[in-house]
């Protein structure tokens, strides 16, 4: 079994068609934790295979960021407000 590491992916892209396309790939590798984030537990080859389809997709319009996860503490929220999950209702399989 390979290692796995965490990641957060975060994106600003103004077109809708390029938006949607960013964020059905990211649904394929991860779960979204706000409307512009998600989270991505990946290992070194599935980690690889996402930047090159990010990149296959050439975005004109803005950013995807890729950054890697440290949970060597535990993360404090404060002002916490309980929303709708916007993913709610969506099956993932693992």
């Amino acid at each position: 079994m390979g290692k796995f590491a965490d990641y957060a992916l975060v994106y600003d892209i103004s077109s809708d068609g390029e938006r949607a396309k960013v964020d059905r790939l990211l649904k394929d590798f991860g779960f979204r934790v706000q409307k512009s984030v998600f989270e991505c537990r990946l290992s070194r080859r599935d980690k690889e295979e996402l930047l090159r389809r990010l990149k296959k997709l050439e975005i004109k319009t803005g950013f995807v960021k890729v950054y890697k996860l440290e949970f060597t503490y535990r993360s404090e929220e404060i002002g916490r407000v309980k929303s709708k999950n916007p993913d709610e209702g969506a099956a993932f399989i693992v």
